[in-house]
């Protein structure tokens, strides 16, 4: 006798044949991803400052300048808690950018590549129409931050996001977005 339950109608999930539709995530910066460059640029501007009082002279001034301009530029990769991609049955949320509905979404897949010992995945979406006029609901970007380190840059119409700086395993991200995927897209 088969002791597992038998599905109902509507199912877990909510899909009408019972199937279970995937779970909506987000993701955000792997810790320590920064670290070398926030606190590396703190320390120069430390340093570089400490110099020039030392010695008078203002050439030293530049590398204080540099320190806190690297500290200030990848200060948003220390931010553990904001999420850079998501995904929902409904569509892919990419930080700095909005929310894309998958059926704006023309092609997305993972580019895998190898750089010595280390392991590169990036995420390319790539939109049928313009991006501004594909993204539902842009997301509001403060002045401030446009000019710091972010993880994804758009090219026209597609958008190349890092997957190995963040908190999961690239290759987890990759099938819980190509599960959403082909989820939002019934049909196609």
């Amino acid at each position: 006798m088969d002791a597992t339950p038998t599905p109902e109608p509507g199912g877990p999930g909510g899909g009408g044949n019972g199937a279970r539709r995937p779970a909506a995530f987000t993701v955000g910066y792997r810790p320590h991803s920064g670290d070398l460059m926030v606190y590396g640029g703190g320390a120069l501007t430390f340093v570089g400052f400490l110099a020039m009082v030392v010695n008078a002279e203002p050439a030293f001034l530049i590398a204080s300048i540099v320190g806190t301009l690297s500290a200030l530029y990848f200060h948003p990769t220390l931010n553990l808690r904001t999420p850079q991609i998501g995904a929902d049955v409904e569509g892919l949320y990419v930080a700095r950018i909005g929310i894309i509905p998958w059926s704006e979404i023309a092609e997305m897949r993972v580019e895998h590549r190898a750089l010595r010992t280390m392991r590169l995945a990036t995420l390319i979406v790539r939109t049928a129409r313009p991006l501004k006029q594909a993204v539902a609901k842009p997301e509001r970007v403060p002045l401030m931050e446009r000019f710091t380190a972010q993880n994804a840059r758009v090219y026209g119409n597609t958008i190349k996001a890092s997957l190995h700086t963040l908190n999961a395993p690239p290759a987890d991200v990759e099938q819980r977005l190509m599960a959403l995927y082909a989820a939002g897209r019934p049909g196609r």
